[in-house]
């Protein structure tokens, strides 16, 4: 069910809280490796509580929201992977002894049911080694252990349905961008521990990865949306104002000092519960455990000054993640600016559509 590996011919379909985002590349064999070229590419603004914490209320207005986007981007492609993320999908990184595939099948059971606070009858579990032993003499698996409750899976497969679309794969968020950074930051991807952090509506996803190795999942609910309420209660303006500024629009009657003084104080609590997550795993870490490169993606990495506020908390050098750094487009066909400004919403789709479906 869940996507670790790679599959041929899907669209990366990325369901956000606050839009819609559609991937679909085409790969290409060049020196011993791969390359991607970029052939169709949307995004749509969903209806405002379509989706609200991750549950889809509104599935019409969603399905109508992915026909939209495909339509209107000549999209012909129905295949296509989605992914989930948030407080119903769980992933473990546990350590079990060196053992045959069906005795391993049997003790991912067992684990699932001791490390998921889920009944095991409510949850798809899936797996993944991610280190392969290569000497037996290791003797250990490294294995991400992955449950998605059922409820949440049929919700938004229900959507695809109804959008008429062949649904091909789920993946999770924090997969999925990791997908997109080892296509597109290979040379960093391999040789540094970085952290991809994926600012979303409703969800941050936090992903560390050490030489290539992924180490620490989470999702944290804290996002754009959380910023927006905040930013409506405490300036006594409308939600819809509270999204323009922090698109930073003018919005009337909102002194500058104002607003900034509220976005800060946000950005804060943001920081503290993203400093929670790098105490654990510097803490948990076998390596040294040290961060050296934080990479920002989602709606919310827009925000101005925010990886400066990033490098200031965490003195680690922080960018924004280019989701198209090494996927070639045609210039005749797709506007260079477009990629700059937007790079930042495609993380997860980009992830999704480099994957391909089984002959």
């Amino acid at each position: 069910m869940f996507g670790f590996g790679r599959e041929k011919g899907i669209v990366g379909l990325d369901i956000g809280s606050y839009s819609i985002k559609v991937v679909e590349l085409k790969s290409k064999k060049k020196d011993g490796g791969e390359t991607y070229e970029l052939k169709k590419i949307g995004y749509e603004v969903l209806p405002h509580d379509a989706i609200v914490d991750g549950t889809i209320i509104d599935s019409a207005a969603v399905a109508e929201t992915i026909k939209m986007v495909f339509d209107e981007n000549k999209i012909t492609n129905k295949n296509a992977v989605i992914s989930i993320s948030g407080s119903s999908v769980i992933i473990k990184k546990i350590t079990l002894p060196y053992m045959e595939t069906e005795e391993l099948a049997e003790s991912i059971i067992w684990e699932a049911k001791h490390n998921i606070p889920y009944p095991y009858e409510e949850t798809n579990v899936d797996y993944a080694i991610i280190k392969p032993i290569r000497e037996r003499e290791e003797k250990n698996l490294d294995i991400l252990l992955v449950a998605a409750k059922k409820d949440k899976i049929a919700n938004y497969s229900n959507v695809i349905n109804i959008a008429r679309k062949n649904l091909t794969a789920i993946e999770v968020d924090a997969f999925a961008l990791q997908n997109a950074f080892e296509v597109n930051y290979p040379e960093v991807f391999k040789e540094k521990t970085i952290a991809l952090i994926n600012l979303g509506a409703n969800t941050t996803n936090i992903v560390i990865i050490e030489k290539g190795l992924p180490q620490l999942f989470r999702d944290l609910s804290i996002g754009g949306s959380f910023f927006a309420e905040n930013l409506s209660k405490d300036l006594n303006m409308g939600f819809d104002d509270a999204e323009k500024a922090l698109k930073s629009l003018p919005v009337n009657d909102i002194q500058a000092e104002q607003l900034q003084s509220v976005l800060d104080i946000n950005i804060q609590s943001l920081l503290e519960e993203i400093e929670k997550t790098f105490v654990f795993y510097e803490a948990s870490s076998k390596q040294e455990g040290k961060i050296e490169f934080i990479y920002l993606s989602g709606g919310l990495s827009k925000l101005k000054d925010l990886p400066a506020n990033f490098e200031q908390k965490f003195n680690i050098k922080t960018e924004i993640f280019q989701s198209f750094r090494r996927i070639s487009y045609d210039e005749d066909k797709f506007d260079s600016i477009y990629f700059e400004e937007m790079a930042p919403f495609f993380g997860v789709a980009t992830g999704l559509a480099t994957r391909k479906m089984e002959k």
